[in-house]
């Protein structure tokens, strides 16, 4: 990796008129100036489209919505959304924002950083600030240095603190683009398959990434926690454990938790079934 490399920020974007500019303009506004700026509207019914275009000097581009799921609900959009960023992209390190979040202005300067001290290192998550209005956020201690636990559902950092060498998005990416896990959001895949898979997983110790609590959001809503989408997409994270690790020919044990999830789903579909 050269010295001063090209950092590429790939913007996600469904439905945040109201938080575009923010997003964009702590992307524009960072101390460290090698960058390119790549927005994607998932063909929004809102103006983000119209707001991300008034901004010079960055790509914005328009996507349709992929319309195949089985499911009501799924994540799969933010991940097409994110690959087709990629895709436009030409940077040598990669960072991933959703549209709603946004960056402290030193935030690729210390990825740049990291990664310059840290040769052998792929991919790196930053800590976030949990993020709620100008007077309610706090610096979330919830993420360990680095997994150390082997069971399915690992705590990391969300999304837009992940940074990711190019060449290494290039290697994982089969893994991560699979359609047919379509309720499991790209973090999470991206955090499994580099942990499980590569033994890749690092956690800087610094707050660098605003992470937007949005209760009124469709993520909130269609997955609150212990819904029947909710316990759907955990067993589906458990299926998607045991497929890469048969892949890859990694020992995996279907633990407690994979049974008591699968249980409960089965319980839950039999109820909506009698509803």
């Amino acid at each position: 990796m050269q010295k001063k490399p090209l950092v590429s920020i790939l913007i996600a974007s469904f439905n945040k008129e109201k938080l575009v500019k923010r997003c964009i303009n702590s992307c524009i506004k960072q101390t460290y100036k090698k960058i390119e700026i790549i927005f994607v509207d998932n063909d929004s019914s809102d103006n983000s489209y119209k707001i991300a275009k008034q901004f010079k000097n960055i790509k914005v581009y328009k996507k349709k919505r992929v319309k195949y799921s089985n499911f009501k609900f799924n994540s799969f959009n933010q991940t097409d959304t994110y690959l087709y960023a990629f895709k436009k992209s030409k940077g040598n390190i990669i960072c991933f924002l959703d549209s709603d979040d946004f960056f402290k202005k030193n935030k690729v300067y210390e990825i740049v950083n990291y990664f310059l001290k840290n040769p052998k290192n792929n991919i790196i998550f930053d800590k976030p600030i949990i993020f709620f209005d100008k007077k309610k956020k706090y610096n979330s201690k919830e993420f360990n240095k680095n997994i150390n636990r082997n069971f399915l559902w690992p705590k990391f950092p969300p999304q837009s603190c992940i940074s990711i060498k190019r060449f290494f998005l290039n290697k994982i990416i089969n893994e991560i683009s699979k359609k047919k896990f379509e309720l499991l959001a790209l973090d999470f895949k991206i955090a499994t398959v580099s942990k499980y898979i590569y033994n890749e997983f690092n956690i800087i110790e610094k707050f660098l990434t605003y992470y937007f609590q949005d209760l009124k959001g469709e993520s909130y809503s269609n997955y609150k926690k212990f819904n029947f989408n909710w316990w759907i997409r955990r067993l589906s994270a458990h299926k998607y454990l045991k497929y890469i690790s048969t892949k890859y020919k990694k020992n995996h044990v279907n633990g407690l938790d994979y049974y008591f999830t699968r249980i409960i789903v089965l319980l839950l579909s039999t109820f909506k079934k009698n509803i």
